[in-house]
């Protein structure tokens, strides 16, 4: 290939810009990350088996001190008597916010761990694709292990999913992905600033797992833990997926969460990508991320 051939190249790669252009890169960027992670067994193997290990003790723990699948004290606290279903949709939707957390925050150092950070800043794609493209792939990453977890419920621990609400469901997905992007910006930013941030991702996504009613109501909490909660895309993100798994289309108070959902995902990505937008611009001012 002559020279002038590949300085054309090039150049047409440097004027593709707009939103299919970014969203090709970000799909160019999960595959890539999937064909790093199916290339060790190991890792395949773990990312089978550690949905089953994290929500089987609940669920165990619920049966010791329940002892039936069903629980009346339950039911006055969380408005369900069916404890096994609650816990199990719960945990299988945690898995999914573990991902994009943790996965998809930690998209510079991950870069930068397996040598392409560098190479990828050097490219015509703005850098909030990259860690767009990082979340396109832990949503599918964290889906099928959603996809797993309530099989292995359903044929296992007896849980009834409805089928009415399993699209619905999905919906409640996408706007929950929207939210919890606002708050892994957030995360990178810090990662961007103090280069190891894994201890405030790690604080931060536990708080939020904490607060939220994954394996119980949040009436459990104390009153300031309860505004946390409800100030919390995640809350509402699970409330909203249980219950039309559950109920399906009639699940009580779901218009109430939707709506309440999607301002908090107006409020949070907007807020996230602004703080991002302004600590990747400080960042590259200091000549911060040769250091990286």
């Amino acid at each position: 290939m002559t020279t002038a051939k590949t300085e054309g190249i090039f150049e047409k790669m440097m004027e593709r810009e707009g939103p299919r252009a970014e969203f090709r890169a970000a799909t160019a960027l999960a595959i890539k990350t999937w064909k790093v992670e199916l290339s060790y067994p190991l890792s395949v193997l773990y990312f089978i088996v550690s949905p089953f290990l994290w929500f089987i003790p609940y669920l165990l723990v619920g049966s010791a001190v329940a002892g039936t699948p069903t629980s009346a004290v339950f039911g006055t606290l969380a408005g369900t008597t069916d404890w096994v279903s609650y816990v199990a949709i719960g945990n299988a939707f945690s898995a999914l916010a573990l991902s994009i957390f943790w996965g998809t925050g930690n998209t510079f150092r991950r870069e930068q761990n397996t040598g392409t950070l560098e190479t990828l800043l050097t490219t015509p794609m703005k850098n909030a694709t990259l860690v767009w493209g990082q979340m396109l792939h832990n949503m599918q990453h964290g889906g099928l292990g959603v996809i797993l977890q309530l099989t292995f419920s359903v044929l296992f621990f007896g849980v009834t999913i409805n089928a009415w609400g399993i699209l619905p469901s999905l919906a409640i997905v996408a706007l929950a992905i929207v939210g919890m992007q606002g708050v892994v910006f957030a995360m990178t930013c810090v990662v961007l600033l103090a280069k190891q941030g894994w201890m405030i991702i790690e604080v931060i996504g536990s708080s939020l797992m904490l607060v939220a009613p994954i394996s119980y109501p949040i009436a459990v909490l104390n009153p300031i833990l309860q505004y946390v909660a409800v100030s919390s895309p995640l809350t509402w993100s699970v409330e909203s997926f249980r219950n039309f798994l559950m109920y399906g289309l009639m699940a009580p108070g779901i218009l109430e969460s939707i709506v309440v959902l999607a301002i908090l995902d107006v409020i949070f990505i907007s807020v996230g990508s602004v703080l991002f937008k302004h600590t990747d611009r400080y960042v590259r001012s200091q000549g911060a991320l040769s250091e990286f």
